[in-house]
Formats: structure tokens, sequence, C-alpha cells
């Protein structure tokens, strides 16, 4: 076992192993380092991981399974070692959870024996197992051990799939999600609560099932049910794959009908639910006119009181669509039918095989109460990691919601937000909605939110006169609105509609730039602030001679950059040249009664898109983002409101990097041993006493 190995085993980075190495003398002794790389004996590793504290022993026990699977099955095709290990446990576990290590020299003619009696059709395992190479009879201990590790087969089945890419085998992870995101499908669809009211039979269906993720989700909640499965796949290794990933979850072969195809035939039956992915498509050849148009076809299968959870692409179902397109109007359309329950955007990272895939989900329902029809349940957590915690709310949100009981008044949803459909359609706009109010807004008044602001505002006018010895205290003018709502847009509307103009930073060599020159470069790290503006300059003849097309920013001009993570500024002197990939926002002579520089981008940073864990760009493109239309009088206000906080921020950092300074040339002096303190005399300025809150 390589370091870099021990790092993974032990979740973390691979210089901690370095240190380890160094710092603890009952660290294992590397066995070789004939490459010049030392490498260690993996089982030592593991004891002294889980001896240590460092990872929990069980833990440590499957992991070493694991890392003996792919050392030993190295010589095997990816596909091929898991199937002939899933086949494995899969039989393991028909036979109730009976090892499959004999104590013989070569066990593998009991097994295809045992397969031959388990699976005489050869509908599972049989010609799995009869495949395994002569020469990899090792792989029956191998596999009682992973069994015993996760504590059963249904376990070490998942904890496999879970791993697939290190097997290097594409084709089962190119359409697989992350288990969390097959948890919120399955939950969403409130399969256990259409179990419990028919007694636990349960018809579930997927169009498309890949390597089964929603359906093994949806057997682990069904544990305690007699539910049955049909689902369609076009790859037969699949196909199978799923049937065995089913069987270790104790469904039944004769409950399981899952076919080699591309759509499953009208016989099957209609299902109670249907658990869903549209089948992906690079973006230059998505059709959302063709996905919406697969989506409606589902919602027809649906009879009365059945549901289809849909994955699919976030920009098809949730983004904004051209206005009045066909595109458009055929989503509208579906949405009028008063059959889509709930819309749901989700953060990036989920379908590992493609990181930079942003999916959303639909909830297609078809429930008799007209009360609830022309209303959508829409939630966006694409801001957020999907845990347990954000799994369990949506599931709550959305099962809560226009399902039979349903109390309006009883239910407090966490991300979820009622919107009519009316809104949605009759003015065309994307598919997402934000909680009106946080937790803690939600138990605040108006009322406490003025006081707490007046408290604030006393305390910074005191906190100047203690620090200057005057200043202008920062009246802000809250007040209690009339409740007016306020109109959202989004950036891209805004620039299609001629209110502002988005243009592209320039891409700069960095051999070009320098200390010295005419022009500031404003790059991420200046707008993100972790970079000094005017740290990096570039002269007007380099300017002229590589970069003929670029252009400098204007007074005024709002800089945004999405790279690293969102980040704003206001470039209020003009006369720099931005850094792909920022952008520039220039608020057009039409967009002036409605935005300022200062009040766009303070609108901007509170609206900001975040990155989460997996994914590898923000939850929101540049366009997407969303800001309110204020009234021009509330325009003019804000701006000189941002301009006095804008000049008290100036005069705190101008005190914060003296106070910086000064910290530091007194340690500095003192630990050279050039400075020394005397006591601090009594300064008659900061004494005086000052008739101020205490």
């Amino acid at each position: 076992m390589s370091m870099a190995e021990i790092a993974e085993m032990a979740d973390v980075k691979r210089p901690v192993v370095t240190t380890w190495r160094r710092r603890h003398s009952d660290f294992p002794r590397p066995v070789s380092a004939d490459t010049g790389q030392p490498f260690f004996d993996a089982r030592e590793i593991a004891e002294w991981l889980a001896a240590t504290g460092r990872l929990e022993r069980h833990q440590a026990e499957e992991d070493l399974s694991f890392y003996t699977l792919a050392r030993l099955g190295e010589a095997l095709p990816g596909k091929d070692l898991i199937a002939a290990v899933t086949a494995l446990i899969c039989l393991r576990s028909l036979e109730g959870d009976e090892p499959l290590a004999d104590g013989t020299d070569d066990p593998l003619s009991g097994l295809q024996d045992r397969a031959a009696r388990a699976d005489y059709e050869d509908e599972l395992l049989r010609s799995e197992i009869n495949a395994i190479p002569v020469g990899c009879s090792w792989l029956a201990g191998v596999v009682d051990d992973l069994v015993e590790a996760a504590y059963g087969g249904a376990n070490a089945f998942e904890r496999l799939l879970v791993k697939r890419r290190r097997f290097d085998a594409s084709g089962l992870y190119a359409s697989a999600v992350v288990p969390e995101l097959a948890r919120l499908i399955a939950g969403v669809s409130g399969v256990s609560e259409k179990a419990r009211d028919t007694g636990g039979s349960v018809l579930v269906t997927d169009l498309a099932a890949g390597p089964g993720d929603f359906l093994a989700a949806a057997a682990r909640l069904l544990r305690d049910d007699s539910p049955m499965f049909t689902a369609a796949e076009i790859d037969p290794y699949l196909v199978r794959l799923t049937r065995r990933r089913l069987a270790v979850n104790e469904i039944p072969l004769m409950d399981l009908d899952i076919r080699v195809g591309a759509q499953l035939p009208d016989e099957t039956g209609d299902p109670d639910v249907i658990l869903t992915q549209v089948p992906y498509r690079p973006v230059e050849e998505r059709s959302a006119l063709q996905t919406i148009a697969w989506m409606d076809d589902i919602s027809v299968r649906l009879a009365t009181g059945k549901t289809a959870v849909i994955l699919g692409p976030a920009d098809i179902l949730t983004g904004e669509l051209k206005p009045f397109s066909a595109e458009e109007r055929r989503r509208a359309d579906l949405l009028k039918t008063g059959m889509v329950e709930a819309v749901i955007r989700l953060p990036g990272g989920l379908v590992p095989y493609r990181p930079g895939y942003q999916t959303a989900i639909w909830v297609l329902s078809a429930e008799p109460d007209p009360r609830w029809q022309r209303r959508v349940l829409l939630a966006d957590v694409s801001e957020h990691s999907l845990t347990a915690d954000v799994v369990d709310a949506l599931i709550e949100d959305v099962v809560t919601w226009r399902r039979p009981g349903f109390m309006p008044q009883e239910h407090a949803r966490r991300f979820a937000v009622q919107v009519s459909i009316d809104d949605l359609t009759a003015t065309p706009k994307p598919l997402v909605a934000r909680p009106a109010t946080t937790i803690q807004a939600s138990t605040t008044t108006p009322a406490d939110t003025i006081a707490r602001t007046n408290e604030l505002e006393r305390e910074l006018y005191w906190s100047g006169v203690r620090a200057y010895l005057g200043g202008s205290p920062i009246n802000s003018g809250l007040a209690v609105s009339a409740g007016r709502s306020v109109p959202m847009v989004t950036l891209g509307k805004l620039t299609r509609d001629g209110q502002m103009q988005l243009r592209k930073g320039s891409r700069v060599e960095a051999e070009h730039l320098g200390v010295t020159g005419n022009y500031p470069v404003l790059g991420a790290f200046e707008i993100l602030g972790r970079r000094r503006v005017g740290a990096r300059m570039i002269d007007i003849l380099t300017l002229t001679k590589h970069y003929p097309r670029a252009q400098l920013t204007q007074p005024g001009d709002v800089i945004v950059t999405t790279a690293i993570e969102f980040g704003v500024m206001v470039d209020h002197e003009g006369r720099s040249l931005v850094e792909f990939p920022a952008r520039i926002l220039r608020i057009s002579d039409t967009g002036r009664d409605h935005f300022t520089p200062r009040v766009l981008a303070a609108l901007l940073a509170d609206n900001a898109s975040i990155r989460v864990a997996g994914s590898l760009r923000l939850a929101r493109r540049l366009e997407e983002h969303r800001v309110p239309q204020l009234q021009p009088d509330l325009v003019a206000r804000l701006d000189r409101l941002l301009a006095v906080l804008d000049e008290r921020r100036r005069i705190v950092r101008e005190e914060l990097n003296m106070l910086d300074e000064l910290a530091g040339l007194t340690v500095a002096g003192l630990g050279a041993g050039t400075l020394t303190l005397n006591a601090i005399a009594s300064s008659p300025t900061i004494d005086k006493e000052i008739d101020a809150p205490a």
C-alpha cells in the first residue's frame, strides 16, 4: 500500500501521512521501496489506524477488504471484476448468507454448482460465476471478508458500487448518482406512504434504470413491505446488475421485471411510483423541447393517486427559457395541468461521472384534490450540500404538501415555497424560489428588526466618537413597509432588455504584468479582496501591442467573478483592465432608474451563489442571478446609505492597517531586543468621560 492509498483510506491529505511517519515511532515500517516509493503492509496500516483511533475498526476492516479486492483484481477488467463480485455476493445472500469459501484448493467448481441451483434460468448470476477465470479462486474468500466487514450482503453490494470508480468501469457509473440523491428521489415520491396505504403492495418503475440507483433506494425504504419492481435498460450488463442489486435487498425474483430495452411495454401495468432520470445529453446536443415532451409522456402514464419523480438538467427543468418560445410554452402547459407537485433545484456534483452537470427534480402527482392544483412547490438547494439533514427536510417539505391530510397551517417548510402556477406562466421566469424568511427572521417582528437597527446605529456612532472624538451618526431611515412585493429579475433578462450590458474580461498573459504600469488589472483575487488593487499593472504600450481589442472599464462599472467563488466590486475610477473570466456589468441609461453601481453590487452580493462540495462551478450561472427591482426613490436613498457605509469601511480599514503595523513593529522590535515597553500612561483623551451607553 502506497502513502497515497493510506491517505485515501484514512480520509486525510497526503502530507498528513508523512507527518505520521515522522512523529509516531510505532507507525508501520515500509515492506518495499524498490521504485524509490515506500510501500506498506495493508493489514498493518489498517490495524495502526484502528488502534490509534484514526479509523473505526469495522471501517478499517471494510476498507482493507476493498483494497485487497482492488489489488488482487488488477488482472481482470473492471466490469468483469464487479460482475463476478456482485454475483458472488448475491449468491451468498440467496443461500441464507452461507459462506462462499469451502476450504478446498479450488472452490470455483462448487460455486458453479451452487449458482446453477440458485439461478437455474440464468437471470441473475449464473453466467457471471461461470465466467470467473480459473486463477481467481481467491475471490470467494475476499468476498466473504467483504460481506462480513460490511455486516451483510446488501451493505457490501452498495459499498462496492459507491467505490465503483476505483475499478475503472466507466459504464457502471456514467449515469450513477450519489446515494443521498437516490434517497431523496425515493423519499419525495412518497413510496413509503403508498405502501402503508395499500398494505405493503406497491409497484415501482424506472424507465431508464442504469445501474438501478433509484430502485435500490426505494427497496431499502420498503424493506418491510412487499414491493414489485419493473424497469427498462438498454444495457444487458446493467439489467443483470440491477436484478442482483434488488435480490440482495430481499426482493424475490418473481417480483422483478427488469427488461432489456428502451421502454417498457404497456402490459407491465400502471406503476404506483415512477423514479427515473432524463437520458443525459451534452449541452450542445440537449433539446429542451424533447426533454419536456419526454416528461409530458411520463405524466400521461400516471393514474389517479400515482406519482413520478424525474431527475434532469437544471437549465431545462428550472432555468429561464426564451420567453414565449416553443420550449417555454410547452413547459408552461405542463405546469398548467396541475400535475407538477414540486420542482427542486439541486447542487452540482451529484452525478460524479459528470461533475459539471447541474440537475433538478420534478415531482409529478395525479392527485385528485383540486385545492392545490393551481399551485406548485418550489425549492432551491443548489447552494447547500446534499447532506442527510437536507434530504430529510426536503422529503418532509414535499410529502406533507398536497398529499392526503395536508393542513397548510400545521407544516412549516424549511426549503420549499408554495407558488401560484399562474404567476409562473403569465410572465415567464425561472422555476426557482427561496423561503421568504429564515428561521431566525420567522421569529423576529419588523419592530424588533428596527429596534436592533437603531441599537446598532447608536453603537456605531459612539464607537466613532470614542475613536475619532467626533463623527456623523449613521441613520439608515429604516422603517416598516406596507408589505409591497418587490419584483425579481435575472441578470440575463436585464441584459436582453437593454438595462445593462454584460462584457467579458480579457485573457492576459502573466509575463505582461508588473508592479508598475498605467492601468490596474482586476482579476478574481482583486475582486474577492485577496490581492490589493494595483498590485498588478499593465503599461499602455503592452496593452496596445498585445491586446488591441481590450477595453478598459468606465467609472461605475460593476466587476463580477464566479471563477473561485462569487465576488463583486465597483470600479469607481474606471480605466482598469478586467482579466478573464471576470466580467463587467455596465448599467445603461434605461437601467439607471432601478440600479446604481453601488446598489447593483450590494444586491448581487446579497444574492450571491456559492459552490458546494463536489461541484465544479457555482450553483447558478451569472445570468441566472436574480436581483430585486427597487423603486427609483428607494434606489436613490439606498445609494446614499451605501456611500456612507463605504466611507465608514474605508476609515475602519485604514485604522486596522495602522493597528496591524503598530502591532508588527512592536512585536518585531521586542523580539529583536531593540525595543522595550514602559508602563503605559493614562491617556486623558481616552479616559475622558463621555455620556454614552455603557
